[in-house]
């Protein structure tokens, strides 16, 4: 009988993920994590660390910008793209860094 129990316990625990990972995005941003709700229930772009990304990271991924603009997270996607943009210019504008 512990064996079922476990059993179900494991189903219980199992769909509750999986619900939750059809709902919602994990986003890693610098200030911590954030979950925001998806607009579709899809199981593609559940956890994005988006500490690094770049204008090209946005365009390959505008179901998630949206999502986060839907969300009144606009800060994340703006912060995101400028300290990207930030970066881009610190490379071309100096581009051997001394030590």
């Amino acid at each position: 009988m512990k064996r079922l129990t476990t059993f179900f316990c494991g189903m219980i625990a199992g769909a509750a993920l999986l619900f939750g990972a059809l709902k919602y995005h994990v986003i890693r941003a610098n200030d911590g994590l954030h979950l925001v709700p998806k607009l579709d229930a899809k199981l593609g772009a559940t956890y994005v660390d988006i500490r690094n990304f770049t204008v090209a990271d946005w365009a390959s991924h505008p179901d998630l910008a949206a999502a986060m603009i839907n969300d009144d997270q606009r800060e994340l996607v703006e912060g995101a793209a400028s300290d990207a943009l930030q970066q881009g210019l610190d490379r071309l504008l100096n581009p051997n860094p001394s030590p």
